[in-house]
């Protein structure tokens, strides 16, 4: 089984690489790091192809993206803009609720976006609405010409998913800050328990 047959399997072969690891290659690999030299000659070992000693080094942590089981995943997790999916943007560009940034605290912020975002959620729920009675009526009156409004309501949902998504580190924050002061509680309530003991 060749190499791109092995990787794009859902639980590939684990890689031969690990035999080149061995007590005389690591040794090797020392004393070239010691020296700041490492010889360009090929080791050869049966089972696998030739490979020079400082193939043995680690590769650096990656620092855009990085490829596993043949899907492409970002070092640092960001939302991409609809027009970089192709995708009609239906609601104001840029964060929703930015024009608030400049002149309230962090805590009205996150309440104007909430809000904002729940304005434009509801927006475009009417909008759905709207062109799925559209729809019914183009299946009722034409059914060949059902496709655009097809395409409609898959652009109305992209765009509710895309604003919902962009409400995720919110979320995040909020459910680790339940959960913290959750653990408080029950510690707090362990420690009165305990000195009702004593």
């Amino acid at each position: 089984m060749s190499e791109q047959q092995t990787t794009g399997s859902a639980w590939p072969d684990p890689p031969y690489l690990y035999k080149r690891y061995t007590t005389e290659n690591l040794e090797k690999l020392q004393q070239a790091k010691k020296t700041g030299q490492f010889p360009d000659e090929l080791i050869s070992q049966p089972p696998g192809p030739d490979f020079t000693l400082k193939s043995l080094e680690p590769p650096p942590p990656p620092t855009d993206s990085y490829t596993i089981f043949d899907q492409r995943w970002q070092v640092h997790e960001q939302l991409q803009p609809l027009s970089e999916l192709g995708v009609k943007q239906l609601f104001p560009s840029g964060p929703i609720g930015n024009d608030y940034a400049k002149r309230r605290d962090h805590l009205f912020l996150t309440v104007a976006i909430l809000k904002d975002r729940i304005q434009e959620l509801k927006k475009l729920n009417r909008t759905l609405i709207v062109q799925f009675l559209d729809l019914l009526d183009v299946l009722v009156n034409d059914p060949d010409q059902y496709g655009e409004r097809i395409e409609n309501i898959s652009t109305i949902f992209i765009n509710m998913h895309h604003i919902l998504n962009e409400y995720r580190p919110h979320q995040a924050r909020e459910t680790l800050r339940l959960l913290m002061e959750n653990q408080i509680a029950k510690k707090k309530r362990m420690a009165a328990e305990l000195r009702s003991y004593g």
